[in-house]
């Protein structure tokens, strides 16, 4: 479905009334119109050319949250309560060990960066989530938090608002299904927030194996062919010139903007190849994977190189106890090394090689991580719970230097060692890597104005 709709009325310049109406205030302060419209314009515009190190940026997530040392900080040293069965494999960069189940990206480690110190105190799922994918902490941490419209905004939303957006394409996608928890609520954190729904991503939903796959909101519908489109269009002007005044209220303002979007798409034909994938040779669908996590991939490969600036991609399943849930409480080691560690290194390691062959990788930036690590001690039944104050992430392209590690654990892979990393220094990097002013302001629903990151850039990966 499009997520398009229009978060208050705007004026000719892009300032809302709300905002427009601050000015008189911001006057007494020194800080009047013009100087307003210039500091808005820096930071809304096209990013700069001498300090944006990408073009796009694939986010990955894999919901349900690894456990750091059973992917990319093993501790064969640790106490047997807290050392897992897998062993530590050498890898293409001298010193650097990952798991023996991801062989694939042991010989490609010269290509990302992995950080192994990223904390926050989160614990549960959903407000985690909210604090990885926005970069700011949940004001109300606990279970089962939904979204609402005073919620920061995703990364994605974020980069949809102050990064130049492509012609006839989302600026945001996400694929290829949002995240719930456990009630089957949606979990906080995907959305636009604070930003309105005109920031919205534009969700790619179903089962990308299948060979029928298709974007329907990017095809003109064969009831709608030969004229029909043109004849509706028609009727919709007719009517809003008979409902001038209701379409100037912030409801006829969103679904302006979410007509407008959704005509943009239907009519590009950039968009028509890009969400295209059955346009991949089989030989490059085989090499990701048939998998639904491997084929979202490949279509967020085919996103960036169409000029989409972000894309997100959620390895999401429904229950805790399956085969493909990271969030392994029980069973761990059996259902990582047989199940998702093959599959996320077959695919991770396609998309690397991919970008590479594409000449993709010094423009696209790529982040992989989940919602928190995993305790240090081995739990009962054989898996490790959630725990925010220690999990590994990777990094890669868009000037990340390949083969560096960040930071370093304890030695039970409990908390970090060495430079600590927060959720809203990752936010910053890919705000900075894609060009994005780190001082951009955003309005709450009261109008006042929130920093879009209070993260510093992650220096010691570039």
């Amino acid at each position: 479905m499009l997520h398009l709709f229009g978060s208050g009325v705007r004026l000719c310049d892009g300032l809302t009334r709300r905002e427009l109406l601050r000015v008189g205030g911001l006057a007494l302060t020194g800080l009047a119109l013009p100087r307003l419209l210039e500091a808005r314009a820096a930071c809304a515009g096209a990013p700069q050319a001498s300090r944006a190190r990408a073009k796009s940026c694939i986010q990955i997530f894999l919901w349900g949250g690894p456990a750091q040392q059973e992917t990319w900080d093993l501790k064969p040293d640790a106490p047997s309560a807290h050392r897992g069965t897998f062993r530590p494999i050498a890898s293409r960069v001298p010193g650097t060990q990952i798991c023996e189940h991801l062989p694939l990206l042991a010989e490609r480690t010269d290509r990302f960066a992995i950080i192994r110190s990223l904390t926050h105190p989160g614990v549960n799922h959903g407000t985690s989530a909210y604090h990885m994918l926005t970069g700011h902490m949940h004001p109300s941490p606990g279970t089962l938090r939904h979204p609402t419209k005073s919620d920061m905004p995703g990364i994605g939303s974020a980069v949809a608002r102050f990064h130049a957006s492509p012609a006839g394409l989302p600026a945001w996608v996400a694929l290829p299904s949002i995240v719930r928890d456990g009630d089957g609520g949606e979990v906080p954190g995907q959305g636009p927030g604070i930003l309105g729904q005109r920031y919205a991503p534009f969700l790619v939903e179903g089962d990308l194996t299948r060979g029928d796959f298709a974007v329907p909101a990017v095809t003109v519908p064969a009831e709608l062919a030969g004229g029909r489109l043109a004849h509706r269009l028609g009727l919709r002007e007719a009517l809003d010139r008979q409902a001038d005044y209701l379409s100037r209220q912030p409801p006829g303002q969103a679904l302006n903007a979410s007509y407008d979007a959704a005509l943009r798409l239907i009519g590009s034909a950039a968009a028509e190849r890009a969400f295209d994938l059955s346009a991949e040779p089989a030989r490059v669908r085989e090499r990701y994977g048939m998998h639904h996590f491997a084929q979202a991939l490949l279509l967020a490969r085919r996103l960036v190189e169409a000029g989409v600036p972000l894309v997100t991609v959620y390895w999401n399943s429904p229950s805790n106890a399956d085969n493909q849930s990271w969030d392994t409480h029980t069973d761990s080691f059996r259902r990582l090394g047989d199940h998702l560690l093959p599959a996320f290194d077959r695919a991770f390691s396609a998309l690397l090689d991919d970008l590479s062959q594409r000449g993709l990788s010094d423009e696209t930036l790529v982040t992989a991580m989940g919602e928190f690590g995993r305790t240090p001690k081995i739990n009962r039944t054989a898996g490790r719970d959630h725990w925010g104050f220690c999990q590994s992430i990777v990094l890669a392209g868009a000037g990340v230097r390949g083969g560096v590690v960040h930071g370093s654990s304890d030695r039970s892979g409990g908390y970090p060692a060495t430079c600590p990393v927060s959720p809203d220094d990752v936010a910053a990097t890919i705000f900075d890597s894609l060009g994005i002013e780190l001082g951009c302001e955003m309005l709450d629903p009261q109008g006042r104005p929130i920093r879009l990151t209070g993260g510093a850039v992650i220096g010691g990966i570039l």
